[in-house]
């Protein structure tokens, strides 16, 4: 507990979020509301790492058991037979989230938070909707609503057609900060779209933004057979690239090491909220932000502590995070690759060339291990195996790696005459040798 608590802490408050989804219905809140106050209580006064331990997995449950409360006015409470035909007003909360055809027609999908179902009430509640409309509705617009509203898990999706939708407002109770940000992520992604063939546009989109809300399916489908489909969450590799690219940039302009690194956090948690704060994204980028925090009161950072930190950080924001398959993915896949990468590397003879060991050893055991936890998650959560990834990575991840330098470089200077037309050019090639190699790699039977 001593050498590594944040990893320790991490790992019984998640095993106490999934006590409680197994719970009986029988045990309410107040129950276990009061198991957690005891339990707290008591570790103070007898200072035991045991009732501490106990004190964190039943505070776990309790978050958890909340987060699934839902008020008594929540739209959900008043579905019938899980879905009701009716008008909601209610306001965007995201940029748009998914795009895609339906029917000859395209649906496009937001984050929607209800505050009234019609005029006669106050029902609330925030989910989805879905609209069929090829517009783009934006993030503070405040819409009235004809539509059926369904569930979905513990949650609800509206779906819609434009003409079923009337504009109320702009601007609606809008958060300053996450409209600037969004209106960033707007012009970057129409820069992107100016520029770049539409495969080859929507895959930058993806790895670059968090946005696959055009990423067309047969490519999606290449990446998920061939292994890879971790390419398109945006992860450490992703974050890594860009943390290394603003220190070089800082380096370049000889701004002071501490200021440098502080800035660069700064940079990193903008990025997160560009991309939506997706759990991958959020992961790497505290991970980072430890390691960088670390560096400058120039202490040692312990990866594990700083693995545990970053999950504790998403799972007390939200303890549903925890069923998140892109959650489950990258925590198992790093927590594999800090564990086994370098039990694997001790089996390489020692006086192996130093290329041979830093460039096809080094990369292999990193595939390897994470293809090791991650193959299990993914079999029972898509019913396929994909070993030919160990081998994929090491084509694709270096061919991945040039495209989010290429890329970077083309969102800075992508408005720029000749360079961004240049820029965008060979980001198309890389594009193109990636869906060539992932294509190629998802078409081996086993």
């Amino acid at each position: 507990m001593n050498k590594r608590p944040l990893a320790v802490i991490a790992i019984f408050f998640a095993f106490g979020i999934v006590i409680a989804k197994f719970l009986p219905d029988s045990i309410k809140f107040h129950h276990v509301f009061i198991l957690t106050a005891f339990l707290i209580l008591s570790s103070f006064i007898f200072s035991k790492n045991s009732l501490l331990v106990l004190s964190i997995t039943s505070f776990a449950a309790l978050l958890y058991i909340n987060s699934n409360i839902l008020p008594n006015n929540h739209i959900i409470n008043f579905l019938e037979d899980g879905k009701l035909k009716t008008e909601v007003v209610g306001v965007i909360r995201s940029p748009v989230l998914t795009r895609r055809p339906y029917f000859g027609k395209i649906n496009s999908s937001y984050e929607f938070d209800v505050e009234g179902q019609g005029t006669r009430d106050k029902r609330q509640g925030v989910g989805r909707i879905r609209i069929q409309t090829e517009k783009d509705y934006r993030y503070g617009d405040r819409l009235f609503v004809k539509g059926t509203v369904k569930r979905f898990r513990d949650s609800f999706t509206i779906n819609t057609r434009e003409q079923n939708v009337t504009v109320l407002a702009s601007d609606y109770k809008s958060n300053p900060i996450l409209k600037y940000i969004y209106a960033i992520r707007g012009k970057l992604k129409d820069q992107i779209i100016d520029k770049m063939p539409l495969d080859s546009g929507a895959f930058l989109r993806a790895i670059l933004l968090g946005d696959r809300s055009e990423l067309p399916k047969g490519i999606q489908d290449s990446f998920k057979n061939s292994g890879t489909i971790h390419v398109l969450a945006i992860s450490g590799l992703h974050i890594g690239i860009i943390a290394l690219m603003i220190l070089y940039l800082f380096r370049l302009l000889r701004l002071k090491r501490e200021f440098s690194y502080i800035l660069t956090i700064i940079f990193l948690i903008f990025f997160a909220l560009l991309t939506l704060s997706r759990p991958s994204v959020v992961r790497a980028v505290v991970m980072a932000s430890i390691f960088l925090t670390g560096m400058l009161l120039g202490k040692k950072v312990d990866v594990y502590n700083s693995l545990g930190a970053a999950a504790l950080f998403i799972l007390v924001r939200n303890p549903k995070d925890i069923s998140n398959i892109g959650f489950q993915l990258s925590f198992m896949a790093v927590l594999s690759i800090l564990f086994f990468t370098p039990k694997f590397m001790r089996l390489v003879k020692e006086g192996t060339n130093f290329y041979i060991k830093r460039f096809l050893y080094t990369p292999l055991a990193v595939s390897i291990s994470a293809w090791l936890a991650t193959a299990p998650l993914i079999w029972y959560y898509f019913k396929i195996t994909t070993p030919i990834a160990i081998i994929a990575n090491l084509f694709i991840i270096p061919g991945l790696f040039a495209l989010l330098i290429g890329g970077l470089s083309f969102l800075l200077l992508g408005w720029v005459p000749f360079i961004g037309d240049l820029l965008a050019g060979l980001n198309n090639f890389l594009c193109q040798v990636i869906f060539f190699l992932t294509t190629f790699f998802a078409n081996f039977t086993f």
